[in-house]
């Protein structure tokens, strides 16, 4: 008898069925196929295991025709004792072997070929499967030429708490704003990334969004890092930049900075050396800047200088100040040059100005309200105090234009101003507390001369 053909590791799998040739379907892994190794219509010992029908399997001596088919010449064993199996469809594995007749003289050649076959480890298909795995399950992997176990412990693996796993660090490349290296499958240009050593950021959309930086700082929407916190626009040539932190580190820096072409003209922060929250201008590293108003650590508020700032303007009123008491105003004798009475030309001018008062509607009320709901208030008329006071000679009159004079009394105002280059506008104004006392007085003596008279 011709000897066999022998090789190594020739296995592959096969799902056809019958009692004639069968058609090896693909090599197991770690093994060869025949096509790869076995000459055709040279005859070699063959082992068929079925997998799906682990119950079924057949040795003997066989060779790969023309076609790439096992044709089962011999049938030397076989769980249909001895006779040619009638394999059910389903996955199989055709194996090149050693023949009992190799043993001549060993008993139970055969059976040992068998068990042999038997104690296979099943093919991967037939395992039960698992959703999660253990840090102690081993997969074998192919390493060099070689085949070795590797602990799943050494990979990333899903835990049975539904987690992806690690026992050591994550090592990733840097990824770009455009391509976030930690991404979603579902949206890849949002996600982190490095832009430079030391430093992360986070982009949405394949923009940079906010990145922490070598030293801690934080910038948003491509800020400059300038301080602890950077807030700006992706267009610095637009607008204002927001920068909360210390400026240059120093403890009484500013906690809101606005920026804009890169000077600091305006800042909230600490007033150096107290508790005090400030308003400041032109404030810049060393520079502490110009104080305009100052929140105390027990909440008074105040301006940064006495008597130097007004709280509202001529164009921008305060409509209504609710107050728990009444204001108070400076009347100290220390403060004033004293110039006494009225002149008769005064007392003349108020007791005119008394004639004027009448109850009186605010045009933008009755827009609003209408006639009927817009509320009635009391007082006098400015430009008619004006015009009394400049008929006693004690003013400068009204111009054609409807612009005053020289004016030496403070309780007649008026204020002109532009608005984002519009036209001129003005508004007549009076300080009604001044101008109350001012005709009271003359009031008072006038009762007087009459009781006198009387």
């Amino acid at each position: 008898m011709p000897t066999p053909f022998f090789a190594d590791l020739v296995r592959e799998l096969c799902q056809e069925g019958g009692t004639g040739p069968l058609t090896p379907t693909g090599a197991v892994p770690g093994h060869r196929r025949f096509a790869d190794v076995v000459p055709a219509d040279v005859q070699f010992h063959y082992a068929i295991a079925g997998i799906a029908q682990p119950g079924q399997w057949e040795v003997g001596r066989g060779r790969i025709d023309g076609s790439g088919r096992l044709v089962r010449d011999l049938v030397a064993s076989s769980s249909n004792n001895g006779a040619p199996v009638d394999f059910a469809t389903g996955l199989k594995t055709i194996a090149l072997t050693v023949g009992a007749a190799w043993f001549a003289g060993q008993d139970g050649a055969v059976t040992a070929l068998t068990d042999a076959v038997g104690g296979k480890q099943p093919l991967s298909t037939t395992h039960t499967a698992a959703a999660t795995g253990l840090a102690d399950d081993q997969i074998t992997v192919r390493r060099a030429g070689s085949w070795v176990n590797v602990p799943l412990s050494a990979l990333a693996y899903r835990d049975a708490d539904g987690r992806f796993t690690l026992t050591g660090g994550l090592g990733v490349p840097n990824g770009t704003a455009a391509a976030p290296t930690l991404a979603f499958s579902a949206d890849p240009d949002t996600g982190l990334f490095r832009p430079a050593s030391d430093t992360i950021a986070v982009a949405t959309g394949g923009t940079e969004r906010i990145r922490v930086t070598a030293n801690g700082r934080i910038t948003v929407g491509g800020a400059a890092a300038n301080y602890r916190f950077n807030i700006g626009e992706a267009n610095p040539g637009r607008g204002v930049l927001a920068d909360f932190g210390n400026i240059d580190g120093a403890p009484n820096g500013a906690l809101i900075s606005f920026t804009q072409n890169g000077i600091a003209n305006w800042c909230i922060g600490q007033v150096p050396a107290t508790s005090a929250l400030a308003i400041y201008r032109d404030r810049n590293g060393g520079n502490d800047g110009t104080e305009l108003w100052r929140w105390e650590a027990g909440g008074a508020g105040r301006p940064g200088a006495d008597n130097a700032y007004s709280l509202g303007t001529a164009a921008h009123r305060i409509a209504t100040v609710f107050a728990g008491t009444g204001t108070i105003n400076t009347s100290d004798s220390r403060d004033k040059a004293w110039r006494g009475a009225m002149a008769p030309a005064e007392l003349r001018a108020a007791i005119r100005i008394a004639a004027e008062l009448g109850f009186y509607q605010w045009h933008d009320a009755i827009a609003e309200k209408g006639p009927d709901g817009a509320r009635q208030h009391f007082g006098v008329r400015a430009q008619q105090v004006w015009t009394i006071m400049a008929d006693e000679g004690l003013v400068d009159p009204l111009g054609d234009d409807g612009r005053p004079g020289r004016t030496p009394y403070a309780f007649l105002c008026w204020d002109e101003w532009r608005t984002d280059g519009r036209a001129a506008r003005s508004r007549f104004g009076l300080r009604s507390d001044q101008l109350a006392l001012f005709v009271m007085a003359a009031l008072a003596q006038r009762l007087a001369a009459l009781e006198a008279a009387a």
